[in-house]
């Protein structure tokens, strides 16, 4: 089995690496400090296991996520968050993640939450409730998005997460305004915010 760890933090993600040998010994762990480093190391030889941050410096992890979840669906994937909360763990399974756990915590939940996803099993620290509240009778793209759009993602950065054109992602906010009857990205996410989207999750 193979382990990639990506962390851009030397020291975190060295005992990461420590604490998955010690539980799998037979297991050949590396280490990655980008999303682009991540990227092109699981093209060349995909890992049966991502344990990922969200928080990197050349791009966010979503990214990463979204990338394996489309080129890499075998993969297995748990992300590691600085901030945990149910709608970013809600985030994160919908962008393709099988386990995630709070960074305070990965020392002593890794173990288990690996035995989890390897199991084809599900390991959510926060204990979220992955159905979300339809308020707006979203689709699941349309949901990807408006995610992405409440935390502060310009287009661009949608698009790379989701793997869609520039174009693509412009046509959905468009189409997410008239729906809504809005005329500015603000304006649609006060009215979505507004509308108790996510709040089932709190």
């Amino acid at each position: 089995m193979i382990c990639l760890i990506v962390d851009h933090h030397p020291v975190i993600s060295s005992g990461l690496a420590q604490m998955v040998r010690a539980s799998f010994a037979d297991w050949q762990v590396d280490i990655v400090h980008t999303v682009a480093g991540a990227i092109a190391q699981a093209d060349a030889a995909p890992p049966d296991l991502v344990l990922l941050s969200l928080l990197m410096p050349d791009n966010s992890g979503l990214a990463l996520l979204g990338h394996l979840r489309q080129h890499h669906p075998r993969v297995s994937r748990i992300v590691i968050a600085d901030a945990p909360d149910a709608e970013t763990a809600r985030l994160c399974e919908r962008l393709g993640a099988h386990g995630f756990i709070s960074r305070a915590h990965a020392f002593t939940a890794i173990p288990t939450a690996i035995r989890a996803v390897c199991a084809r099993q599900k390991y959510f620290e926060t204990g979220h409730d992955a159905g979300l509240p339809a308020p707006l009778r979203l689709t699941p793209r349309q949901r990807d998005i408006v995610d992405l759009l409440l935390i502060g993602y310009s287009n661009k950065q949608i698009a790379t997460t989701l793997n869609l054109s520039s174009g693509t992602v412009k046509n959905y906010i468009f189409d997410l305004m008239r729906m809504i009857s809005v005329s500015s990205r603000l304006e649609m996410a006060l009215k979505i915010r507004d509308s108790g989207y996510g709040t089932a999750a709190k």
